[in-house]
């Protein structure tokens, strides 16, 4: 499975450890769909594209993840629970130590 994250030129980010939780949430949550849904399509897995948006933590199935795998797993998808968007720091800031 490949994780596409996508970045906009939205100011706003998610943080290191919301990504994080959010690629292990969608990553679950795929696996749990093909083993419930279509258990014998597990060894195409490596075909399946997650894309999340950095932005928002919007999670969808990318395109290009062939049939019936897109299908399959694009009806089953839940969104994850948003994470906290957070606002960037300055540079200037995140260099100051206090």
């Amino acid at each position: 499975m490949e994780i596409i994250w996508k970045h906009t030129e939205n100011k706003t980010f998610l943080n290191h450890e919301s990504r994080i939780n959010l690629e292990y949430a969608a990553r679950l949550q795929v696996v749990k769909i093909l083993i419930k849904e279509a258990e014998h399509l597990m060894n195409y897995l490596s075909l399946v594209g997650i894309q999340i948006d950095a932005s928002n933590g919007k999670v969808s199935v990318h395109p290009e993840t062939p049939e019936p795998l897109y299908s399959k797993i694009s009806d089953k998808l839940v969104q994850p629970n948003a994470p906290n968007v957070q606002e960037p720091v300055s540079s200037l800031l995140a260099t100051a130590h206090f």
